[in-house]
């Protein structure tokens, strides 16, 4: 299926699947999945069971096609390959590598899922610090492949049924906050991402990267990672507002707006169209190539288009994908006061 991007999209390329990516941050994304492989983040067995198991969960081909060089060179041979379309507990696969891939499954599907028995399990077979990792590269398959298939870069059925995210419970926004005294940049500081130093380095440099060195502004992006956090169930993410959007003008009494009923609110109609974007890319993005997405992929194009548009699906893969490491790793705090913070890399 070819993608519904204007193939003269100017600044655009295909490089190694990332399609679309601006140099710097497909240098900076080349780097995060590079580290990926060393053995210190996970065995690299494990991480190339992980990637084909997301690839197969979103029947993106692309990623399947590529597998051979990656798989032969983590010790894999087609015969247990084939085996991962029927998930993780085939008796194909031991029972760390039977852990790690249910982990993976429970990341794309529902991550709220993940209990603290699954971690201590995960964690006996692979450590703290590889349980880190196993996230961190969940983050990223995730996204991109989502990225991939939301705009249509891989060979893919669009009318393929999509998994439906499970909404956590308990986001009530009116929640108790913590108690007075509570210091949300001690909380990131004790994040367990810093078991993998190197990874978080090169992550935050990404992260840095995609909010500075673009073409949508940072409202827009703003608007996208807080709908996406209210549908993960991020509540660190949730609850957190990044400076320069809000010096630029997207004030509390709009990010109110960024939820159900959205549509008939005084949102600007280019974040309205963010939002339902925002949507797919969460639940159905197959659906992007669909005719029922016809119109938004005009009102994308036409409010930011193709560069911008390229832009919100890797947005929105970083959002989505690290906001889900928090859940799964259970390593969120409990509900604070809204805080607004330095925007990443600035």
């Amino acid at each position: 299926m070819p993608s519904w991007l204007p193939e003269s999209a100017e600044g655009l390329t295909e490089l190694d699947g990332a399609f679309g990516l601006r140099p710097a941050l497909h240098t900076r994304y080349r780097d995060y999945v590079t580290r990926l492989w060393s053995p210190g983040v996970l065995d690299p067995v494990l991480t190339e069971l992980v990637r084909l198991r997301i690839a197969g969960l979103h029947e993106c081909s692309v990623e399947q096609a590529a597998r051979t060089r990656a798989a032969v060179h983590a010790g894999l041979d087609e015969a247990r390959i084939a085996r991962l379309e029927f998930g993780s507990g085939d008796a194909a696969f031991t029972p760390t590598e039977s852990a790690c891939l249910l982990f993976a499954e429970q990341f794309v599907l529902a991550p709220e899922s993940v209990t603290d028995d699954d971690r201590k399990v995960l964690t006996g077979f692979v450590g703290e610090k590889g349980l880190v990792g196993l996230a961190m590269a969940c983050a990223v398959y995730d996204g991109f492949d989502r990225f991939q298939v939301v705009l249509g870069t891989q060979d893919t059925d669009p009318d393929l049924p999509y998994p439906v995210l499970v909404n956590p419970p308990g986001l009530d926004p009116d929640a108790p906050a913590e108690p007075p005294g509570f210091d949300p940049d001690n909380a990131i500081a004790g994040s367990p991402l810093a078991l993998q130093p190197d990874l978080l380095a090169s992550f935050l440099r990404m992260y840095g990267t995609l909010w500075w060195d673009g073409v949508v502004d940072h409202p827009t992006k703003e608007v996208a990672r807080l709908r996406n956090a209210r549908v993960t169930g991020c509540r660190y993410c949730r609850n957190v507002r990044f400076a320069q959007a809000r010096e630029d003008g997207l004030g509390e009494d709009l990010v109110e707006l960024i939820e159900d009923g959205f549509e008939e609110s005084v949102l600007e109609e280019r974040h309205k169209v963010v939002i339902r974007f925002t949507d797919f890319f969460l639940g159905d993005p197959h659906g992007m190539a669909t005719d029922r997405a016809a119109d938004l992929r005009d009102d994308l194009l036409a409010a930011f288009g193709p560069d911008g548009t390229v832009e919100l699906a890797a947005a929105l893969a970083l959002f989505m994908g690290f906001a889900k490491i928090a859940v799964t790793l259970g390593s969120m705090p409990a509900d604070f006061p809204t805080m607004v913070i330095p925007t990443p890399g600035g």
